[in-house]
């Protein structure tokens, strides 16, 4: 478990390539974590879920999916930080903002061509794709492997 995602994230979000350049105490918001399951590392971020319980869950309307990219993206500016869509997040991809009195997510990076984590990772645990296309994909090789 290297963390080169979680650290490329974090930097991202405190807008500083290194951490050398950090200020003492300056901690960023969590947007991705790694956990160990069962002796295997995975990552908590968001799965962009196709029927978001946090949107539907979120009482401000902060948390919406853009149907265009089908990115599920949170609003910070209008977060009251009641934390109803971290406590039905299933995959514990929303913290607290240290901050602000606000939730915090992953948003994929929108300004970004790739976000910083999926460039960071050395081993491409990581990948940016749609799940629908993931899914057909997997299906293809699978079709493949039983010829």
């Amino acid at each position: 478990m290297c963390l080169s995602c979680v650290l490329a994230c974090q930097m991202k979000a405190l807008g500083t390539d290194d951490p050398r350049d950090l200020a003492f105490g300056q901690k960023p918001t969590r947007r991705i974590s790694m956990t160990l399951i069962e002796g295997t590392p995975r990552a908590s971020v968001c799965r962009h879920c196709v029927q978001a319980p946090c949107g539907e869950a979120c009482v401000s309307g902060s948390i919406v999916r853009d149907e265009e990219t089908s990115v599920v993206r949170h609003h910070p500016e209008t977060c009251v930080g009641c934390g109803t869509c971290q406590l039905v997040c299933p995959f514990n991809a929303i913290s607290r903002s240290g901050e602000k009195d606000s939730m915090a997510k992953c948003n994929l990076c929108p300004e970004d061509d790739m976000p910083p984590c999926v460039i960071a990772c050395g081993t491409g645990a990581l990948a940016l794709g749609r799940s629908d296309h993931d899914a057909q994909g997997k299906k293809r090789k699978f079709a493949e492997e039983l010829r």
